[in-house]
Order: structure tokens, then C-alpha cells, then sequence
């Protein structure tokens, strides 16, 4: 296997000669028409009022408006911006009239159906255009010398760079790509469908459709004065087959993504080719369930197009046949999805649901395919791939050692009505775990060894099963029925098991949510997330594990664990919630030192954590070399005084309801919290890591924002440096002894942090015959981190045991459609900012130590997204119901 000692991102920059200059006009909502919409807008019966300026719903407009004529370039969600509407040339009057009336008659005031909106809004003002003129290639810098892009660059270069490829053409591995510009985006980001959908039926009957996607988007990185463009290769997946089940997101009903396209234009032929995004809610009331359309651009379509509109009855039951209407429109699978098989000759089939056939990710060599072909169009731009970034030179460990308690003794209760599910536990506890099976009996198994384990077995009858789901028409009838259920339900957990005097974990099996939805049940995991918590007990879910097939094929024979009938798969998940009951009763990995650090040092993290409608509850969480990890929340007005505890007791203070603040009224107090955090008193060694979602906002942290960190000179948090009347004080690393501040960027926070895949170069022969060698770049997964600015690094975990797809198979070559099933091992990139350190620090020490903790794990193999404190901080979320 090559070393990479270098890595390829997937981000374009230009090149210093570079311009790309936009000649065009630019014009704002005319305050007669803006005020008309606005009066119309605060009558409507049913809106929901906002704490800041009351927008209108411009959504819905801005996708219209990008459709109906190919001229506007782009479009502002707040209708007041002197730039709301970018073209190349000024637009007909009469089609923008057109696309406001029918958006104001189904969006702003629907309660009016019989206003002339054409009448009125023409009446009300002109639209007055001003001419401009803009090199999307220029940008400041801010004062920490982070590229600072103007606003029309964010808007305008994605989609800009997304048209040119549609005109221009674009081929991957020589095949052409029929080319679809995708939804806009309020950011400015653009997405572009590489051809149609192709459907694909895998070996077991499952079938799907899926086409690949480019997303375009500009950002930056701390301390760097390059501007970079992000080419992001992804996957839509779409459903071919009727929908069985759709999971639930959050507290509201399930909701499905849905793509409109119309071949010949929605509304006349000057269209350019465009998907729309729309959305459908699902709303499951007892034993039946009814979509509808959410509010946005498809009802709007609905009254401006010459075609008819797609049938929702038609999507949920014939996606495939809804996908080929003229006003197409596809369903989006997402992660939990499934779909019926149909029947054979009228005999039901003998598995009634599947999964989505396409696997998710991509290979090296596809993303780098991508990356080289779109540079090779936009050359003429002055675009190029960003220099390859050398490995960081540290002398910090990539792997720090597993330091775990010494044969620690843990109780665990199983509550698991089957057989096979005890068993399945007991194997896993000897073979994966590594223990020493000690005396059991029907109730209890003992294990011994590196960790003393005894699992009691308790018989939860029904209570594991789905809640009763009412059919009262009355939403609040409704309500009330369920909460009685759930009610009832708790009073019988606590009288079979009553509060424990010590706490430990509890490994509940139970079914999942798919089985639930199928059997028109309620799903009982969070009322047992939100129960036990208070008896003692923390949680662990855990299927139940099948029994096994009497007349195994060959291949369900090979697929079983070593000298047993359970399937592998079995096995892995009893280990996986057998490691995770452990770490929720605190086996947990001592906390390695730092390279260059003697003595006590400890690790911090303060993680924001969303709970309901404009609540948060944010949880510190500190681990020390000479004690045990302790977690501690915001006081409340409930409960004005928090101390430290066990990490092992935080889930019940969550789900007491504990910690709970308001976003927007305790900012000040949130700030005084994360301050105390710092410790400003201690000359300790110490490392707060913290996220920048969230956590950057201007009243609670701002100069964790990429143009406001200033190295080694600290603001600290609640101080608003958006105000020029403002000074704020700076703090310096001799001024706070021992303390250091890493800030941490997700790749799944607004993909920020691009993909970076490891290159090298070798020498290969021209042909068989030919002794001449030429340079051949080789790309492959890398793991470790690369310096990419001053103090901004990019860490990189190493692929996953479970994906080890050989390098060769490409999923972009249309020959080789099974490939498509196969799923693939992306990256995940974390940006490490050492934004704070004391003086003779290393920053690529620091940012490998972070990267480090990532595997800092007793309860996986697999390294996580966040180091191992901030990760620990992040799993509590499951208990803030």
C-alpha cells in the first residue's frame, strides 16, 4: 500500500492573476409593493410571530424567481437588501409581476383569495434597476488575516460556477454527463445533478434510484487569505418503490424531501433546466397516515403551470410512476427509509420490506476524477486545485495509550423477554469482549477478567411494548389520550422496578422504530430514556435478536459467528451495547498528558445542546489525570445552585428536566458559564476544547468566529466585538498560565471542512514495451493531520474496518452499475484551531493531540467525529427529551 505523506482537497482557489469579472444590474423590492405584501402578510390568520424583524416567507419566491427566467443570477432572502435581485439584464416586468402574484395569493395572504395581487402589486412601485460591475476574485482581509469575501462573492461565485459547467459540458471517465442545475440556497450554495436518475435493482429484489450531485459552496479558514471553493461530490438517492416507512427527525411528524422537475418548463419554454425542492409531511394518526404538501414552491407551481400537478397519492404509493410524469417529482430516500416489495403473480414476497439498494459514499479516485475534471473547465476562470498540504510535522502521538480502571466490577440488568437475546449477550460478553465466563444461573451470567461484568436478567413482560396510538380526530383530545397512556405506563415501569440504592445500566431489548410505525404503535424508547434515568438506571436499546433459520443457504452459513447459529451481525450489536452500558456506568479511559506537559492537566469541553423550541441546555464536562470525569449544568431558576457530578448521573439531571435556559434571554448568563469554564483564577494546565456551532454566535462567543480569532490574544466570551464602541480587553497567554483553547469544526457543520484524500506520485511505464516512465498521481484514504494555515489543521480519521472496498471500483463509470451497491468510506474531517496556547507551545502538537483523542475509546474501535470528552459530551443529547 503507498504512503501518502500528502493530502488532496477537494477545494479550488484562484490563482493570483486570476479575475472573473460580472457585468449586470441589481434592485430592491419597491417600498409600495414591499409594504402592501407586508400589511397583507400580518393579517394572515395562524402566523407565527418572531422575536426579530418579521420576514416575509421568501423561500419559496427566491426558488421561482431562479427558475422563471435565467437571467437573475441571484436572489436575497430579505426582499429590503439593495442587491435582492441579481441578472445579467434587466427582467421582464410583466414575468416577475406574474411570479409575485401567484407567490402572494398562495404564500403571504391565502385568506384573501379574492385580491387581484397583478392589479395591486403593478400599481404599487417599478422595480428600478442599477447597473454593476464585479470581479468575483477580489476580497479583502479581516484583521487576522482571514480572506473576507464580499457578500455578491458568497451569492453569486457557487452558481455562477455551476452554470458555466451546464454550458460547457462536463465528462467523467469520458462519458458526458447530461448536466441539471440543482435548488437554490439562501447561502448562496448551489448543487448540480450529474444527468437523471438511474434506477438500479440489486440481487435481492431491492430497487432505488440515485443520482450523483455536485455542491458548490465558498469558504474560509482561520488565518488563511485564500478564498476556497468547495466541490463537494455526493449521492441523492430517490424511491422507485411504495414507501413503508419514514422516521421521525425531532418531536415533530416525519417529513420526506421531494425533487420537481418538468422536462418542457413549469411555466414556458425560456426555463432553464432546474430542480425544485419541496417537502411533504407525513402525519400518522392512529391506524392511518395522510400526507401534504408543506408550504413552499410546489403550490405555488400549482397555480402558475401548464401541466398537472404531481398527485401525492401517486407518490406514496407509485414513486416510481411519479418520477416520470411531466411534472415530475421524486422522493428522497433518507437514512431509515423503507419500501414494499411488490408481489410475484399476486404471492406476497417472502421478506415484505427493503432497504435502499445504492450505498452511500465514494471512492478516492471519484472524488478526485470530480475535482480534476471540474478544474479543467473552470481554468479559464482562474481556478485550480488547492497545492497538495504535507503531513504536519509533530513529535505528538497519533495513537495515545488505553488507560482503563483496574478489573473494575460492573451490574447490568438486561431486560430481555427472549431467550435468544440473553444468549446472544452472554456469547458476546465471552467472544468480543474478552471475558471469562464465571458462575451463571437462568437469572444472572458472571464474567471476570480485565473487568468483573454480572448481567441480571429481568423479565419486563409487556412493558417494552408500543404504546396505544388514539384515532380522536381532536388534536387535543388526541394529546391527552397519549400522555394518559404514557402516564400509566411509567407508574407500572416504577412499581416492577423500583429506584435502585446505587445506580447502573439498564440494556432494554426492544423493537426499533420501523417495527412501531408498522404495527401502528407509539415507539417507547424515549419514554424509557426519559423513566429510568430516576430509578436508577441508564439505557441501552438493544433488538431483539431472531432465532436462528432452521434451513440456513450457504451464504446465511457463512455469515454466522464461529462455532455458533447467531448471525455476526447478532453478535457485533450485543458487543456494541454491551461496551456501551459500560461506558454509561463510567468505564472510561483515563485521560493521556500532552506531549511536553509534567504533571496535573486537565480536559474541558462545554457542549450547547438544542432541547425544544428556542431552549438549550449547555453541559460542562471536565476530566482531570487524578479524578474521576464530572459533568455540571447551568443553574436555573428551578434549580439556582449546580455542582459537579458524576458523569455517571448526569443522564437523570437531564431528563429531570435540569439545565434548561432560554436561548435568547441567558446569553449573558451563558457567557458567564462558559467563562467560568476557563478557570480564570487557576495556573493549571488545562485544554478547553469547543465547538464553533453554536457556540460562535455574537452573544455568547464571537471571537471564536473565523475573521475575529486572533492567536494567543483572548476575548472572553459575552463580549459583543460586532460594536465599533466597543474595546474589548485582550488577554494573553502570560496572563492566563497554563490555559489553552482549541476551537473544533465539524465537516457536517454546513460542510465546512472539505474531504482530503492522500496522494502520491509514481513512476509508471508507458506501455509494456516501452522502458519510458512517466509520473502517475495515486490517491487513497489517509489518516493523521494536515497543516493548512498558520494555526488551522485538518484532522483525518482512518477508514473504518467495516469499509474495505478495494481502491479500484469506481461508482462514476455508468458500465459497472453494481458497484452503486456497494457502500464506500468518506472521510471524516475535523478543522482543529489551536487558537490559544501558551508560549512554547507546538500548534501541530496541540492539534494532533486533539485529533488523538478521537480513538481515545473503551467502548468503540471506530474513531469518532469528536475527541473522546467532547464525544462522551455529545451522547448525552439522547437524554434531553
Amino acid at each position: 500500500m503507498p504512503a501518502y505523506r500528502s493530502t488532496q482537497a477537494t477545494v479550488l482557489t484562484f490563482t493570483p492573476e486570476a479575475t472573473w469579472p460580472v457585468t449586470g444590474y441589481r434592485t430592491t423590492c419597491p417600498p409600495g409593493m414591499l409594504a402592501l405584501l407586508e400589511k397583507a402578510w400580518d393579517t394572515r390568520p395562524g402566523r407565527r410571530p418572531r422575536g426579530g424583524p418579521d420576514y416575509l416567507p421568501t423561500k419559496s419566491l427566491r426558488d421561482l424567481l431562479t427558475l422563471i427566467d435565467p437571467d437573475i443570477t441571484s436572489v436575497q432572502t430579505n426582499p429590503r437588501d439593495p442587491a435582492w435581485l441579481r441578472a445579467r439584464a434587466e427582467v421582464d416586468p410583466d414575468l416577475l409581476l406574474i411570479a409575485l402574484s401567484a407567490w402572494a395569493s398562495s404564500r403571504v395572504a391565502p385568506h384573501m383569495p379574492d385580491t387581484d395581487w397583478y392589479s395591486q402589486l403593478e400599481g404599487a412601485g417599478q422595480l428600478e434597476w442599477v447597473p454593476e460591475d464585479l470581479d468575483l476574485t477580489r476580497h479583502g482581509l479581516h484583521a487576522n488575516g482571514t480572506a473576507n469575501p464580499p457578500t455578491h462573492v458568497f451569492n453569486l461565485l457557487p452558481s455562477l460556477v455551476a452554470e458555466h459547467l451546464t454550458s460547457s459540458g462536463l465528462q467523467l471517465l469520458g462519458h458526458h454527463r447530461d448536466l441539471r442545475l440543482g435548488p437554490t440556497r439562501a447561502d448562496g450554495r448551489r448543487t448540480l445533478h450529474l444527468g437523471a436518475p438511474e434506477t438500479l435493482t440489486d440481487e435481492d429484489g431491492s430497487a432505488g434510484a440515485s443520482v450523483d450531485v455536485l455542491t458548490f459552496h465558498l469558504e474560509t479558514v482561520p488565518g488563511v487569505p485564500e478564498v476556497h471553493l468547495h466541490v463537494d461530490l455526493n449521492m441523492t438517492r430517490l424511491a422507485t418503490r411504495p414507501v413503508e416507512y419514514v422516521p421521525r427527525r425531532g418531536f415533530s411528524d416525519p417529513t420526506a424531501k421531494v425533487l420537481l422537475s418538468a422536462k418542457e418548463g413549469f411555466v414556458h419554454r425560456r426555463e432553464r433546466p432546474m430542480l425544485l425542492q419541496s417537502r411533504v409531511t407525513i402525519r400518522r394518526r392512529g391506524e392511518s397516515s395522510t400526507w401534504a404538501w408543506e408550504p413552499g414552491v410546489a403550490e405555488i407551481l400549482a397555480r402558475l403551470t401548464h401541466h398537472q400537478p404531481p398527485s401525492l397519492d401517486q407518490l406514496r404509493t407509485a414513486p416510481g410512476d411519479a418520477a416520470a410524469q411531466p411534472f415530475a417529482a421524486h422522493l428522497v430516500h433518507s437514512t431509515g427509509m423503507t419500501y414494499r416489495y411488490p408481489d410475484k403473480d399476486g404471492t406476497p414476497p417472502t421478506r415484505s420490506v427493503h432497504d435502499h439498494p445504492v450505498g452511500n459514499g465514494y471512492q478516492p479516485r471519484d472524488h478526485m476524477e470530480v475535482l480534476a475534471q471540474v478544474a479543467h473547465q473552470l481554468e479559464e476562470k482562474g481556478l485550480a486545485p488547492l497545492a497538495p498540504t504535507p503531513k504536519a510535522r509533530t513529535r505528538a502521538k497519533a495513537l495515545l495509550p488505553l488507560e482503563l480502571p483496574d478489573a473494575p466490577t460492573y451490574e447490568i440488568e438486561v431486560w430481555a423477554s427472549s431467550d435468544r437475546t440473553w444468549q446472544g449477550l452472554q456469547v458476546a460478553a465471552a467472544a468480543k469482549l474478552g471475558l471469562t465466563p464465571g458462575q451463571s444461573t437462568e437469572t444472572s451470567a458472571g464474567f471476570t477478567g480485565p473487568l468483573n461484568v454480572t448481567l441480571h436478567r429481568c423479565d419486563p413482560r409487556d412493558l417494552t411494548a408500543g404504546l396505544p396510538r388514539s384515532t380522536n380526530p381532536d388534536k387535543v383530545a388526541r394529546r391527552a389520550e397519549y400522555e394518559r397512556s404514557e402516564t400509566e405506563r411509567t407508574a407500572r415501569i416504577a412499581e416492577a422496578f423500583p429506584r435502585l440504592a446505587e445506580p447502573i445500566v439498564c440494556i432494554v431489548e426492544m423493537e426499533g422504530p420501523a417495527y412501531f410505525s408498522r404495527t401502528r404503535q407509539g415507539d417507547p424508547k424515549k419514554l424509557f430514556k426519559k423513566t429510568l434515568p430516576a430509578l436508577g438506571r441508564n439505557v441501552q436499546c438493544l433488538r431483539p435478536i431472531t432465532p436462528a433459520n432452521p434451513n440456513p443457504s450457504k451464504a446465511a452459513l457463512a455469515k454466522r459467528f464461529a462455532d455458533t447459529d447467531f448471525a455476526t451481525s447478532d453478535i457485533e450489536r450485543a458487543a456494541s451495547a454491551l461496551n456501551d452500558a459500560l461506558r454509561q456506568a463510567g468505564h472510561l479511559p483515563k485521560i493521556a498528558v500532552p506531549q511536553g506537559i509534567d504533571g496535573p492537566f486537565e480536559l474541558i469541553t462545554v457542549w450547547l445542546v438544542p432541547a425544544g423550541e428556542r431552549m438549550i441546555v449547555p453541559i460542562l464536562v471536565r476530566q482531570h489525570t487524578h479524578e474521576e470525569p464530572t459533568a455540571q449544568l447551568m443553574p436555573t431558576p428551578g434549580s439556582s445552585t449546580e455542582h459537579p457530578m458524576p458523569l455517571t448521573a448526569l443522564p437523570e439531571a437531564l431528563t429531570a428536566g435540569r439545565g434548561r435556559v432560554a436561548t435568547r434571554t441567558s446569553r449573558a448568563a451563558l457567557a458567564e458559564f462558559i467563562t467560568g469554564a476557563l478557570a480564570l483564577d487557576s495556573t493549571a494546565d488545562r485544554l478547553l476544547l469547543v465547538r464553533r456551532a453554536r457556540m460562535s454566535d455574537r452573544d455568547i462567543w464571537p471571537w471564536l468566529q473565523d475573521g475575529r480569532i486572533a492567536f494567543d490574544q483572548l476575548v472572553l466570551p459575552g463580549v459583543d466585538m460586532t460594536d465599533p464602541a466597543v474595546t474589548p480587553a485582550i488577554r494573553k497567554p502570560g496572563d492566563q498560565p497554563g490555559l489553552r483553547i482549541i476551537r473544533l469544526r465539524e465537516r457536517s457543520d454546513r460542510d465546512a471542512v472539505p474531504r482530503s484524500f492522500g496522494v502520491t506520485e509514481e513512476m509508471v511505464r508507458v506501455g509494456e514495451e516501452s522502458e519510458e516512465l512517466i509520473p502517475v498521481s495515486k490517491f487513497g484514504r489517509f489518516s493523521g493531520v494536515v497543516q493548512v494555515g498558520e494555526r488551522a489543521f485538518w484532522g483525518i480519521n482512518p477508514r473504518s474496518a467495516q469499509n474495505q472496498i478495494s481502491l479500484g471500483v469506481t461508482k462514476l463509470d455508468p458500465a459497472e452499475p453494481g458497484n452503486r451497491t456497494k457502500t464506500c468510506s468518506n472521510p471524516a474531517s475535523l478543522e482543529i484551531v489551536p487558537a490559544f496556547l501558551q508560549e512554547g507551545d507546538n500548534p501541530a502538537d496541540w492539534a494532533m493531540y486533539a485529533q488523538a483523542q478521537r480513538r481515545l475509546h473503551a467502548h468503540t474501535t471506530i474513531a469518532t467525529t469528536w475527541p473522546a470528552i467532547a464525544h462522551l459530551a455529545g451522547l448525552m443529547e439522547e437524554y434531553i427529551l
